[in-house]
C-alpha cells in the first residue's frame, strides 16, 4: 500500500513540475490561424514551438537539478564507493541526455526549415532558423 502511494505522489510531483511553469510561455506553443484558418505552416510552427519549449524550459532546470543531485551524491559519499559511482552515473547520464535532446533540437529545426522553406508551404517564412513563422 506504501509503495503504491509512494508512486502515485511522484507521479503527481512529477507532472506539478513539468506543468507549472508560467502561462505565457505555455499560451505561446499554439500558434493563431484564426483568419487564414490552419494550414500545413502552422503545423509545422506547432512542432517548433513545442520542441523549443521542451529545449529551452524544460530540459535546462531538469539538467542542473540532476546535476546538482549527482554532484552532491559524489560529494557526501563519505568514503562509500558504491555512493560515488552512483552519483558519478547520475552526471554523466544527464550530460549524455542533454546532448541528445540538443541534438534531436538540431535535426527537428534542420527538417522544419527545410521542409517550410519548400514551395509546397505557402507564407512559411524563417525569421530565425530555430523559430518560424507563418504569413
Amino acid at each position: 500500500m506504501k509503495r503504491e502511494f509512494k508512486r502515485y505522489f511522484q507521479t503527481i510531483a512529477f507532472l506539478f513540475f513539468l506543468f507549472s511553469f508560467p502561462a505565457s510561455g505555455v499560451a505561446a506553443l499554439v500558434p493563431i490561424c484564426a483568419g487564414t484558418g490552419c494550414t500545413i505552416c502552422h503545423l509545422l510552427q506547432l512542432i517548433s514551438n513545442i520542441v523549443y519549449f521542451l529545449v529551452y524550459n524544460v530540459m535546462p532546470p531538469l539538467a542542473g537539478l540532476l546535476f546538482l543531485i549527482g554532484g552532491i551524491m559524489m560529494i557526501a559519499a563519505a568514503g562509500s564507493e558504491e555512493r560515488y559511482k552512483r552519483g558519478r552515473k547520475i552526471v554523466i547520464d544527464t550530460a549524455i541526455g542533454a546532448v541528445i535532446v540538443l541534438v534531436s533540437w538540431l535535426i527537428v529545426n534542420a527538417l522544419i526549415t527545410t521542409i517550410g522553406s519548400a514551395a509546397s508551404v505557402p507564407g512559411f517564412s524563417v525569421q530565425d532558423w530555430w523559430r518560424p513563422t507563418c504569413k
